[in-house]
């Protein structure tokens, strides 16, 4: 189901409780890194549905190699019952890559739903990462 979802610019502290769901439902990084150290200094953008109610929230970073400017979700957390948030919010992203001067967006999920809904909007699982702890 559509909604109508606005995009506001937040604070970690403000959309750390909706954050905080994705790092519940898949902390990619084995335990080696907090929310705060994934997201130091990254903007950080809230969702709210019509009614003004915060139902998502995910933080950006752009990181600069020598072929492409790529700009990382490095926490995406949020629900709002019966609306697909990935689909609504992904084209929102992109434009906001865009706009950072980024040519790529990366995002690194446990999550076997969430690949299936990125390759289904166009994106390439391009490698696997495996810690190990010592």
């Amino acid at each position: 189901m559509e909604k109508s979802l606005t995009v506001y610019q937040s604070t970690l502290d403000a959309s750390r409780p909706l954050l905080m769901q994705a790092m519940a439902r898949g902390d990619t990084t084995g335990g080696a890194a907090t929310l705060d150290d994934l997201c130091h200094g990254a903007p950080v953008f809230e969702l709210r549905d019509e009614t003004g109610r915060p139902i998502g929230a995910y933080v950006l970073a752009m990181r600069d190699h020598a072929a492409a400017r790529v700009c990382w979700v490095m926490a995406a957390g949020g629900s709002a019952p019966g609306v697909d948030l990935t689909g609504q919010v992904l084209p929102c992203v992109e434009r906001q890559a865009r706009t950072f001067g980024a040519g790529q967006v990366a995002i690194t999920t446990r999550r076997r739903g969430l690949k299936k809904k990125l390759e289904a909007q166009g994106y390439e699982l391009t490698g696997w990462t495996f810690r190990k702890k010592l």
